[in-house]
């Protein structure tokens, strides 16, 4: 079964070697790598081409301008030949070297099209001090309606998936996630599988975390998306979720 990894950047050349480093090091290795580079204008290019050597064929990447992440992320699918395609953002990195490989263990079930796991937050200073744990053990479907969703960086889904039901919708700014999650797990009732790994380490700041688009930007699109897939919910069921997570979603940091 061949892998897909697609990462997007634009100026990450502070944080995408690490990134870069957790995809190399993964004891799978029937596996493509692409990197989605918006342009840079700092020295992202020139890490690109260091690793490409050192992936020997393996990863692929474009600078060019785009209209976004999920507009990249798009671009990236639409180049990948992989089985199955997985997400892994400019400033996150796996958290283990078998992370692949137990996602490929969760596909040998023949009927799963799509995968997700844990992950864990960490501050911007120290790597290896977490700060918060997102685990997707309590998900199910009907939480969509108020908001939750598994954690993008944590998910895998079959090349088919995408093939029946399309791609990431780019007019969402944060949010074009949590659209598919509702447009292939709530119409389409796809089967998800849930493996209780951490798999990956996300640094705080991106542009899902911080405060404004938590609280507002993120919350009018995940609205959006349920009413744009025909799902009742409101500003009420939004903002209740954050009193459900702070008991199901959002446990206490593990100690690594």
């Amino acid at each position: 079964m061949k892998l897909t990894i697609i990462t997007v950047s634009f100026n990450r050349a502070d944080v995408i070697s690490r990134a870069i480093e957790s995809v190399y090091r993964q004891l799978y290795k029937d596996l493509e790598y692409i990197v989605i580079d918006g342009g840079s204008s700092d020295n992202t290019v020139e890490i690109l081409e260091h690793w490409s050597k050192r992936f020997k064929g393996r990863l692929h990447y474009v600078s060019e301008p785009d209209n976004g992440v999920y507009d990249a992320i798009n671009k990236g699918i639409r180049m990948s030949e992989g089985d199955v395609i997985g997400i892994l953002h400019s400033d996150d990195f796996f958290t283990q070297n078998n992370i692949l490989s137990e996602v490929v263990k969760a596909f040998d079930d023949p009927e799963t099209d799509m995968v997700y796991g844990d992950v864990h937050f960490i501050s911007k200073r120290d790597i290896y001090k977490p700060v918060r744990y997102y685990s997707a053990e309590n998900f199910t479907r009907r939480r969509l309606r108020y908001g939750f969703a598994p954690p993008h960086p944590s998910m895998y889904c079959r090349r088919s998936v995408f093939d029946k039901y399309g791609l990431y919708n780019d007019s969402y700014s944060i949010a074009g996630d949590f659209e598919f999650f509702v447009r292939v797990l709530w119409n389409q009732k796809t089967k998800a599988q849930y493996i209780p790994i951490d798999m990956v380490a996300m640094r705080r700041g991106g542009l899902s975390t911080s405060l404004w688009n938590v609280l507002f930007t993120n919350t009018f699109e995940k609205l959006r998306a349920l009413r744009d897939n025909k799902i009742g919910s409101n500003y009420f069921l939004m903002l209740f979720r954050y009193m459900i997570s702070m008991k199901h979603y959002f446990k206490k940091p593990k100690q690594f």
